[in-house]
């Protein structure tokens, strides 16, 4: 009885390192950055790597295989040494494209829609208080949302023509604008 009770245990074993193994051993060529880029610019194929790794399902990365379609591709965040690389972390797109620029924003949360602004949405800025000029309201697309920073202020990245870009910088560096959120519909 001891022996097969024995088997059983050992057999039980050896399907369990069987199974762990092919886990771990199943591995899957992926890209990985060899040095950093910064956002904007052209990846190179001496930019990149490929590795060989054991990876979760949920795990998001460009195989191998993609390499060459990745090349000539712009940075869409800053990509750093190391890092593995997936497909939200590149684009075609440049931003600030030909014509715009990009305008920092630092405003109160209070200034902002309570539902929060995304990157993409399109905005009006507007005068947040009376003035004896009358307010130069500017449409704008936003580029990105930092977090609260010691201040209580949040920075937004916004995207306009860049004839306004100077007019808008010169409007927010007294603080009293407001972001309103335009349609997300179409």
């Amino acid at each position: 009885m001891i022996l097969v009770a024995s088997i059983g245990l050992t057999a039980l074993g050896a399907l369990l390192a069987w199974q762990v193994y092919g886990i771990a051993g199943h591995r899957t060529p992926v890209l990985i950055m060899v040095r950093d880029v910064p956002i904007g610019q052209h990846l190179a194929a001496q930019d990149l790597r490929t590795v060989a790794l054991g990876l979760d399902p949920g795990v998001q990365a460009l195989e191998a295989t993609e390499k060459g379609v990745v090349i000539g591709k712009r940075a869409a965040v800053d990509l750093k040494a190391g890092g593995l690389l997936s497909g939200t972390q590149v684009t075609d797109a440049l931003v600030p494209a030909p014509g715009e620029t990009i305008v920092p924003v630092a405003l109160k949360p209070s200034r902002l829609p309570a539902r929060g602004i995304q990157s993409g949405d399109q905005i009006t800025v507007t005068a947040a208080q009376a003035s004896a000029t009358p307010p130069v309201d500017h449409t704008a697309r936003v580029d990105r949302v930092g977090p609260v920073d010691a201040d209580g202020l949040v920075v937004v990245d916004l995207i306009v023509p860049a004839s306004n870009g100077t007019a808008l910088a010169r409007q927010a560096a007294d603080g009293e604008i407001a972001l309103v959120l335009r349609s997300r519909a179409g």
